[in-house]
C-alpha cells in the first residue's frame, strides 16, 4: 500500500519552475551555480538561508536565476515526506556574466 500510495505522489507531483532574466544580451558564455534550497513543514518555513546572488556571482552582474522543483526534488520529497510532510527541496540555478579578463 506504501508503494502505490509512493508512486502516486511521485506520478501525480509536478514539476515547478520559476526563471528571471537581468539585460537583453542572454547569449553570453556562462556556467551555472546550482544549489538545494530547503523548505519544511509544507514548505511553510525556510530551512536555507535566501541565496546571495552578489556573493555568488563574485560581485558581477547576474544573467539567469532559476528556481524549479526537478525530478529529483520531487522523489527526494516524496521518499522522505512518507511518514510526515516535512521536507521539500527546490533547486536553484544561478548564472553570473563571466569575469573581464582585462579587469584587474
Amino acid at each position: 500500500m506504501k508503494k502505490t500510495i509512493a508512486l502516486l505522489a511521485l506520478a501525480l507531483s509536478g514539476c515547478t519552475s520559476i526563471h528571471f532574466d537581468n539585460g537583453a544580451d542572454l547569449t553570453q558564455d556562462t556556467t551555472p551555480i546550482e544549489q538545494w534550497h530547503h523548505g519544511w513543514a509544507l514548505d511553510l518555513y525556510e530551512g536555507s538561508e535566501p541565496v546571495n546572488i552578489q556573493q555568488e556571482c563574485h560581485g558581477q552582474e547576474w544573467t539567469t536565476v532559476k528556481t524549479e522543483l526537478t525530478f529529483l526534488n520531487g522523489f527526494s520529497s516524496t521518499v522522505a515526506n512518507l511518514l510526515a510532510p516535512i521536507w521539500y527541496p527546490k533547486t536553484v540555478t544561478i548564472s553570473c556574466q563571466k569575469l573581464d579578463a582585462s579587469s584587474p
